[in-house]
Order: structure tokens, then sequence, then C-alpha cells
């Protein structure tokens, strides 16, 4: 039986999507390439751009699944949880997304390109994912607040939403010194940007 125009359109664009999947996995982001993808997915280069607009739109989906995974591993921890080292659980979120953004420069790039705004190309999910790690982030915060016992005691001067904020550009600001080169060592940037998550986020 003959497959609609639709269904054959919808399979192209997962054959696609799963070559710059398998040559992403394979090669590193650097080297997914619409000749290449093309070759891995048996269709023209044309048909990449027809599905995804450009690279960036492909390689979007890409970064949107290793976002997600970020997103499914925060939903496991509970917020609720009395926690004994709450700035150690800020510094793994940040320190598992500075990971992410700064696999390649096409991931920084597009990271950077798309906060609070999604490029036209783009998945439409991508801004969305970012914006639920940033509300799980913003409700850890004000369970920090709220909750007398855990320690050391959080700033009550600004919103969990204002503290998420600032977080945000201390996370960008380790990426791209990772990036450049001014420090090459993660351990190193851990605790450079811990101290500047102490000194932002407690009481004084």
């Amino acid at each position: 039986m003959t497959r609609k125009p639709q269904q054959r359109s919808i399979a192209t664009k997962a054959r696609v999507l799963d070559a710059a999947r398998t040559l992403s996995k394979r090669h590193g982001l650097e080297q997914v390439t619409a000749e290449a993808v093309a070759q891995e997915a048996g269709v023209a280069k044309g048909t990449v751009f027809s599905h995804f607009g450009d690279m960036d739109g492909l390689l979007s989906y890409v970064l949107l699944d290793r976002l997600k995974a970020l997103s499914e591993q925060e939903n496991e921890q509970d917020p609720k949880q009395e926690i004994s080292d709450p700035v150690g659980l800020l510094m793994q979120r940040i320190m598992a997304m500075i990971t992410v953004i700064t696999d390649s420069p096409t991931i920084l790039r597009l990271f950077l390109d798309n906060i609070g705004v999604t490029k036209p190309n783009c998945a439409a999910e991508f801004v969305e994912t970012l914006d639920r790690l940033d509300a799980g982030l913003a409700m850890f915060l004000q369970h920090w607040q709220q909750t007398a016992s855990m320690t050391p005691k959080l700033r009550t001067d600004r919103t969990p939403e204002e503290m998420t904020d600032g977080l945000i550009a201390f996370m960008i600001h380790g990426a791209i010194l990772l990036k450049s080169h001014q420090i090459t060592d993660l351990t190193s940037l851990e605790g450079r940007l811990r101290r500047h998550v102490e000194a932002f986020l407690l009481e004084g």
C-alpha cells in the first residue's frame, strides 16, 4: 500500500533527524554537515533543508535531546526534600548545563542565540525546555527560602526568579570562560563559580 505524501514527509524528517543524531554520537556535532546527514539518511541535501530550514534548525533538535535529558534528571529530584548541601546541588545543576552547552562551539552558539526567543527554524520546544529548567531552579530556591532548617541561609531580599536570572548569568560566564580557554579545568571552574554563587545567594 502506498503511503500518503504527508506520511512520507514525516518519515523522511524523522530519518534525517535520526541521521543527525547518529553522526553527532559517532563524530561529534562539529562534523554534522548537511552533506553528511543527507548521505547517512539516504536523501538529497535539499531535503535536509526543506524539513529543517537550515543546519541550526536541525542541530537544535539534537541539542534539545540533551536539554530534555537534563530536565528529566532534575524532575527525579524532589525540591521539597531536605538537602544538606543546597549550594552543592545548585552547582551540580549549573555544571551539568555547562557541560552540555560547551560540548562544542556550535552548541554554545545555538544556546546563546536562543535564550529568551526561538529562532525561526529551531525546535519549538527549545526555549520551552530551557524555561522548564529555569522554573525548576526557581522552585528549589523558593523552597530553600521558606525552609528554616536548610543551611546556609538563602538571602530573602530577592525573589527566586531574580536569583535564577543571576545563576544563569554565572553559568553563561562560566561557559564562555571554558570555551575561550581562560579556564581549562572543570574543577577549577566549579570552584570559582561556587564562590560567586555563595557570595550572590547567601545571607551576609
